[in-house]
């Protein structure tokens, strides 16, 4: 039975700065990549996780996972993970280079946001980011369908060059690339 990665991530993003971004889902079947799909997320909006999980489930069916870089994407935008796990069949690791912080985004997100308590409740998932050491560094994991140890060593099978695990890697690149070839947004968000 063949197991199916499929990593996605946003590109070029102004902050609060309304209109739309491009997001990335690239599938890497083994150690493969195999498919890409770009679609476009209102920056700020509500849409993201209804717009990946129709990116994913056109791409790969279960058995398999699907890897993002934060909960928060697109600006303040977010992905529900029981959503997008019960959407696709699949289970969700977000891979954080750094300890998320649910108290770092509540003020921003309070101030600007009227439905603030709507998106903290679906980010407060980061409040559970578990800390895990990998063969290249610290890294810190929230699961949604999948235990914290499997998920590590997952993220371990995808560790080619960096920390951050090569298909969310190579999808933030083709979603910045197509963020700027179709003048999105201005100012680009960076992965390590």
């Amino acid at each position: 039975m063949e197991f199916t990665a499929v990593a996605c991530d946003d590109g070029v993003v102004k902050k609060l700065g309304g209109g739309v971004t491009a997001v990335a889902c690239v599938s890497y079947r083994e150690l493969w990549p195999r498919s890409a799909s770009i679609g476009l997320i209102r920056v700020d909006g509500l849409d993201a996780t209804s717009v990946i999980s129709g990116m994913v489930s056109l791409m790969a069916r279960p058995p398999g996972v699907i890897m993002l870089d934060s909960i928060t994407i697109g600006g303040f935008n977010f992905v529900s993970l029981p959503g997008l796990s019960r959407l696709t069949g699949m289970p969700v690791v977000v891979v954080y280079s750094y300890m998320p912080s649910l108290g770092r985004l509540s003020r921003p997100l309070r101030q600007h946001f009227r439905d603030a308590e709507l998106r903290l409740r679906a980010i407060s998932l980061v409040s559970g980011a578990r800390e895990v050491n990998t063969r290249r560094g610290r890294l810190y994991l929230v699961t949604w369908g999948m235990g914290v140890d499997e998920a590590a060593k997952l993220v371990e099978l995808y560790q080619f060059f960096t920390r951050v695990p090569e298909p969310i890697r190579v999808a933030h690149r083709l979603a910045s690339e197509a963020s700027e070839v179709l003048g999105l947004q201005e100012g680009a968000g960076k992965v390590e």
